[in-house]
């Protein structure tokens, strides 16, 4: 079930007189039973009725807790009832037949299908799994995940892999023996399964030491137990942590400089607010998966779902998978924890690699693009689905450098702000999508388009063709998308109350494609490659090859382009001393950021048993003196067996005249 496509439930919920208008559209990417969709359906509701409901439903939550720790489980079933009818009544205003008609396709399709499923909108305040069809919780019939607008571009982060490191926080404030107990539980857990765990509890969890740690060190997963605060703007959210000091979304900013922790747990009691805003938080920054809850849950319940939800991802299954089995875990506990928690994050992904990727534009195609139209089109795929809609098109157009000048002057760059954020909680927030130019992030040839998208790229040839251009640029698709309507996505639009027509002026957008010189990346670049596309290191000093090299690694190790951020923390890696200097003249500040930007020290078990050896054997323990390269290189090269030697064998090289010539004195 966690193999079938996603299919992703877009909500837009506006204001109308007389009513909230929620907008819907459905998307997914094939498959036998329904194959490629994009539907919409919209109906006015009562946002009031919306929210009391709502409301109820928290209420039923504490009182469930309530019950469970007053040892009268029949009240726990009673709630569950309740839970029940709750969740139907709110399914029926949100997803009713318009006048007395059936029930609407898209409805349907969500009700029936059996891939995972994600729910985004641009309001935080419906529980979507909670919901009940009449015969179940759309939370235990899918894999759900939720995702939400946001109104600041979110930070890439870095791709989820294995969780090798993790930072455990446990009641900060000392007030809550059970979130300590949880914290060692999941430490020993993760250390059982092979993981490195920091843990800080208590005193020890103070903001500076929290900050440090996620500065410096590319930490996996962050657990967190505790005391949250929630407000309505998630900036202002965060957890508690010692002598009530906030870890908000402006002390995690320098986070993202390493990377924000991909895996984020949050089982934080007494929370005010919608916790969603506390998860957008975590994912404004670059977190891919965060668990929360909406309200406090037993103690028993908590450990039971946290180890289910981490076994079950362990075991590469996917996030919305492991959340499902999570929740049936502690499905009979009276408590009703299994619907506090939620899930922030696209519920298809995979913590272990096995994500599939979007696709690339036809290879055929792609002699028939300018190298910019070639990098948009790159974009729209990455961030599409498995099919390309006209809300994927308008992203890549959106994104697009070469015409971000010309959107900048007909709708100005507070709209134009506004809409790439309102693209990127849509679109790009937690699927990794990489909207810097040249980041094609190795997809896979083959591509899927919707009738719209496919309509403006022929359209944009032809306007090419008109010009007497063989090569399509961003300027034609721009004309085309909107000669061509825009297609559904023309309706994000109304957020900013801008027109196709304003954003992408037509006829300036094709002159400024014939009077602007087509912008090459190579072009500007040639010179600092040979003819096999490697870097001319002759071009470069010493440092700057240093950090280009590092940089290099760092890509390599995330799978991904070298952006500008990799570059910059190339730099930092490989000790440039241009940097540094600069940076400490910023003080305490400049010193944290070099602190961020440096290579982290390797830990013991980073290195395979005959590295260990090697280790050793260069730094005995009865010397003081710190070991050189000759002792570390003679000490790596001594076992016969080893991969080191294999790798100089494999490219011809004679190792034991190697070890020779190290060992002379004359050998520089």
């Amino acid at each position: 079930m966690s193999d079938d496509p996603l299919a992703v439930l877009s909500v837009t919920v506006s204001e109308e007189d007389g009513g909230t208008r929620y907008r819907y559209e459905l998307r997914t990417s094939g498959g036998t039973e329904f194959g490629a969709l994009e539907q919409e359906y919209s109906l006015v509701v009562s946002q009031s009725l919306v929210r009391d409901l709502c409301e109820e439903i928290d209420g039923i939550l504490k009182s469930a807790l309530d019950a469970s720790l007053g040892g009268t489980p029949s009240s726990g079933s009673d709630l569950r009832d309740e839970l029940v009818r709750t969740g139907q009544t709110l399914y029926s205003q949100l997803f009713r037949p318009v006048k007395g008609t059936d029930e609407p396709a898209l409805i349907t399709k969500v009700r029936e299908s059996q891939g995972p499923l994600m729910v985004r909108s641009n309001e935080t305040l419906v529980p979507w799994e909670l919901l009940h069809d009449g015969t179940d919780f759309l939370g235990l019939t899918h894999d759900l995940g939720q995702g939400s607008v946001v109104r600041t571009s979110p930070h890439p982060g870095r791709e989820i892999g294995p969780v090798e490191k993790a930072l455990i926080i446990g009641d900060p404030l000392e007030d809550l023996p059970a979130a300590s107990h949880e914290a060692a539980r999941v430490a020993e857990w993760f250390t059982a399964r092979g993981a490195e765990c920091t843990v800080l509890r208590g005193s020890k969890a103070t903001l500076a030491n929290v900050v440090r740690e996620l500065t410096s060190t590319q930490y996996d997963l962050l657990h967190y137990c505790g005391h949250v605060t929630v407000r309505s703007d998630p900036a202002k959210s965060g957890l508690l942590l010692h002598q009530r000091r906030l870890l908000d979304e402006h002390a995690l900013e320098t986070a993202a400089v390493v990377g924000a922790p991909p895996v984020v747990f949050v089982n934080g009691c007494k929370a005010v607010g919608p916790v969603a805003n506390l998860c957008l938080s975590f994912m404004t920054l670059g977190s891919k998966v965060v668990i929360g809850t909406r309200a406090e849950v037993g103690e028993e319940s908590a450990k039971r779902f946290a180890e289910t939800f981490y076994r079950e991802l362990l075991d590469d299954k996917t996030a919305g998978s492991a959340m499902r089995e999570a929740r049936r875990a502690v499905l009979s506990e009276p408590d009703c924890a299994w619907a506090s928690f939620l899930l922030y994050g696209n519920p298809s992904v995979h913590i272990t690699g096995r994500n599939p990727a979007p696709a690339r534009p036809r290879v055929q195609e792609r002699g028939e693009y300018s190298p910019e139209a070639v990098e948009l089109l790159d974009r729209v795929n990455a961030a599409a689905k498995g099919i390309v809609t006209s809300t994927d098109l308008l992203f890549g157009l959106v994104t697009c450098p070469e015409l971000q000048p010309s959107m900048r002057r007909t709708i100005g760059s507070t709209n134009l702000a506004v809409l790439t954020a309102t693209l990127y909680g849509v679109i790009g927030a937690d699927v990794g999508v990489d909207a810097r130019p040249g980041s094609t992030n190795g997809r896979a040839p083959d591509v899927q388009r919707s009738d719209s998208v496919e309509a403006a790229l022929v359209k944009a040839k032809e306007i090419a063709s008109a010009d007497g251009r063989s090569m399509v640029t961003p300027q034609d698709i721009a004309a085309a998308y909107v000669e061509t309507g825009g297609g559904s996505s023309a309706r994000l639009l109304e957020i900013i109350n801008v027109s196709l027509q304003q954003l992408l002026p037509p006829d300036s957008a094709r002159a400024e494609s014939q009077q602007a010189p087509t912008r090459t990346s190579s072009g500007l670049a040639a010179q600092c490659f040979d003819d096999d596309g490697r870097l001319r290191t002759d071009a470069f000093d010493d440092s700057a090859v240093r950090a280009l090299r590092a940089a290099l690694l760092l890509a390599a190790g995330r799978r991904t382009a070298i952006g500008s951020d990799t570059f910059l923390q190339g730099f930092g890696i490989a000790g440039s001393a241009v940097l540094r200097a600069a940076l400490e003249k910023q003080g305490d500040v400049g010193k944290r950021a070099v602190r961020a930007l440096s290579s982290p020290t390797p830990r013991r078990k980073h290195f395979s048993e005959r590295s260990l050896t090697a280790l050793g054997t260069a730094k005995p323990a009865a010397t003081g003196a710190p070991a050189d390269e000759v002792s570390l290189l003679l000490a790596l090269l001594a076992d016969e067996a080893s991969g080191a030697r294999k790798v100089l064998e494999g490219l011809g090289v004679d190792g034991v005249r190697l070890i020779e010539d190290l060992r002379r004195p004359d050998r520089e």
